[in-house]
């Protein structure tokens, strides 16, 4: 009888060994899978950050230009070669883009597989609403340049090269109400909605990309 409840015990102890070891080993392949999503979400984060910092500092040079362009019309000044750069920058859009693949992947798999639950909102937040927004203004700024601007100066401008574009009579332009509205629009929609986009977009992915140097630093 007592060697019998010693096999008992023995195959309770052996079992109960068994299934430890099999969490152990599930949770550290977990882990590992969580660390190789995490390095593949931080390569791709660290991508759109270098392309969103150039993005944005075109978009500040733009609104620049435009608004050294309005400066020059407003104060009388006569025609000179330097404001020509400017003119093209009425028309200028930036497109915008981002490596999504490992997050939609990782949403594929399952948010679960992060541990962090401050991490997945913000992923999600990011992916599912920063950039989308982002990209709206992009989309909205290219229909904006495409319908209005480029027909005006198909118009009123001659391309000499990409990007430079030369008024016929700088006089007329300079008190033509429509111009004066399409320079105004640009810099509403530049200081509205595109650059604090950006603005919020690029802080926001610093802050996911500290956060998984914690996570992968645990």
């Amino acid at each position: 009888m007592g060697y019998a409840v010693g096999e008992v015990l023995l195959i309770v102890v052996g079992v109960t060994i068994a299934l430890a070891a099999n969490s152990w080993y599930g949770d550290r392949q977990e882990r590992r899978d969580e660390l190789q999503v995490l390095m593949q979400l931080q390569q791709a984060l660290e991508i759109d950050l270098d392309e969103f910092e150039s993005w944005y500092a075109i978009e500040t040079q733009v609104f620049q230009n435009v608004t050294s362009l309005v400066e020059h019309m407003v104060g009388a000044d006569p025609y000179d070669s330097s404001i020509v750069p400017n003119f093209g920058s009425v028309m200028t859009w930036v497109g915008v883009r981002t490596n999504s693949a490992p997050y939609e992947a990782l949403k594929s798999t399952g948010f679960d597989l992060i541990s962090s639950h401050s991490l997945r909102l913000k992923l999600i937040y990011y992916y599912e609403n920063q950039f989308p927004r982002v990209h709206g203004a992009y989309l909205n700024d290219r229909a904006f340049a495409t319908d209005r601007v480029v027909p005006y100066y198909m118009k009123n401008f001659r391309q000499t090269e990409p990007g430079t574009y030369i008024p016929d009579d700088y006089q007329d332009i300079r008190y033509d109400k429509y111009f004066w509205n399409l320079c105004m629009m640009k810099l509403t929609r530049l200081q509205d909605r595109i650059l604090p986009h950006y603005e919020q977009t690029i802080e926001m992915n610093r802050d996911i990309l500290a956060n998984i140097e914690t996570e992968l630093g645990n």
